[in-house]
This record gives C-alpha cells, structure tokens and sequence, in this order.
C-alpha cells in the first residue's frame, strides 16, 4: 500500500498508508480540522525486505546466472546470522 503525506494546519504534517483506490483524507484523524495531502518527492512507493531486488530474475538471466545470484545472497545472509549470533554471546 502506498504511504501518502497529509498537512493539517493545527497538527503538521502527517503520512498515512491508503489504498490507491481510496479518496485523499478529507480531516485529520488527531484533530478533525480540514488537511491538504502533499506531492511526496520520494513517489511513494517502498520496496522492504533485505536485497530483494538482487534476488530477482531479469528477462536477459540464464537459469545458472539466477541460482547463482540467489546463492550467493543466501550463504551471505547465513553468514551474517552466524556473526551476529556469535557476537551476543
């Protein structure tokens, strides 16, 4: 769900996750006074979760090239749970 950024007169500036498909907030949900949503610079849009985009296919990928991306970031993750594990205890 994309997070869009509201400015409310009385309270400031607020973000809040909607819908695409719902209307822009019509009040502020602290104070009930009238909010302006804002054009956000960052497009609103986030992708979370730890090196997803590097474990994706691209259309030009060979199927060796692919398990090897995933490989790579698989045993890199394992490695860093082992470091961390190690050093809290």
């Amino acid at each position: 769900m994309p997070t869009y950024a509201y400015k409310c007169g009385k309270c400031g500036e607020f973000e809040t996750e909607q819908k695409i498909t719902e209307p822009p907030l019509p009040k502020c949900p602290t104070c009930g006074k009238k909010v302006e949503r804002l054009i956000a610079g960052s497009g609103g849009f986030v992708l979370k979760g730890s090196n997803w985009a590097s474990k994706m296919a691209s259309s030009g990928d060979s199927a060796k090239r692919i398990t090897d991306r995933v490989m790579k970031q698989t045993v890199g993750e394992v490695a860093e749970d082992i470091a961390k594990h190690s050093r809290s205890h």
